[in-house]
């Protein structure tokens, strides 16, 4: 799953920096910010990262990231299809890219959709993030998302499995990690004219706290949180509540889920 382009000492480096230089610090997540306009850095930017991932690559499946902290060079290529994150520099030249490390997850995918049929019809994705594991050690939230359509509104909900970069079963599977949804409220002309807002509105996220190991190289605890709002039908966007629940690995039906899938 994991492909390194350097040799011996520099590739532990640069795995160990992919994770960014705060492992000393309290356990916290490492995220990676969405570069807002790639082209202006490489207009062929899609089509030249898709040739450093494994085919075949969908070059509308990319998102082009910046680790926080990182060198002005280095960047985070997320891939759909395949599945995969990559991290690679930016150079001179007319290629301009360079492949320093590489995750494949398609394996992943592909088990996942054979062994549960229910989550074949789910749209696959990387979040932005590194999840710290244990020291030194992470994963990726390998997200599914379900969406619906409904007569003026619809849903997407997205259920995450925490997979180690170094492959392998996930450690934590099925978790409710974000939603929202669209329920529409008004029917008529009078309706849309009169009421303070037309649609029963949802949205939820997950939120993690890492505890400190109980001795070195033990995993760190994960305590999750679920943030729900709900902006009901006819009220204005004050009206709007917000419901803060813990749960476990075990109890994801605490978590709302802005009502869940139909």
């Amino acid at each position: 799953m994991k492909k390194l382009l350097t040799t011996g000492a520099g590739a532990l480096l640069l795995a160990l920096s992919f994770a960014g230089a705060a492992l000393a610090a309290a356990p916290s997540a490492q995220v990676f910010d969405a570069v807002r306009k790639p082209e202006s850095l490489d207009p062929q930017w899609r089509a030249r990262l898709c040739a450093l991932l494994p085919q075949p690559c969908d070059v509308q499946a990319l998102s082009l990231h910046r680790p926080r902290g990182a060198a002005p060079a280095e960047y985070v290529v997320l891939s759909a299809e395949p599945l995969a994150m990559a991290r690679v520099r930016r150079g001179a030249g007319a290629a301009g890219w360079q492949l320093d490390l590489l995750h494949d997850f398609s394996g992943y995918a592909a088990s996942m959709k054979k062994e549960d049929p229910e989550r074949a019809d789910a749209r696959l994705s990387l979040a932005p993030a590194l999840y710290p594991l244990a020291e030194g050690q992470w994963a990726v939230a390998v997200l599914q998302t379900v969406s619906e359509g409904y007569s003026g509104g619809g849903a997407s909900f997205d259920t995450a499995d925490f997979v180690p970069l170094e492959g392998g079963k996930a450690v934590h599977e099925g978790i409710p990690f974000s939603c929202s949804k669209m329920v529409r409220a008004c029917f008529s002309e009078k309706e849309y004219k009169t009421s303070k807002h037309c649609h029963d509105e949802s949205f939820g996220s997950l939120r993690i706290a890492y505890a400190e190991a109980t001795k070195p190289g033990a995993p760190y605890g994960w305590n999750y949180t679920w943030l729900q709002s709900e902006w009901p039908q006819n009220e204005p966007r004050s009206a709007t509540t917000t419901t803060r629940i813990q749960f476990t690995a075990r109890t994801t039906e605490r978590a709302g889920f802005c009502g869940g899938p139909q």
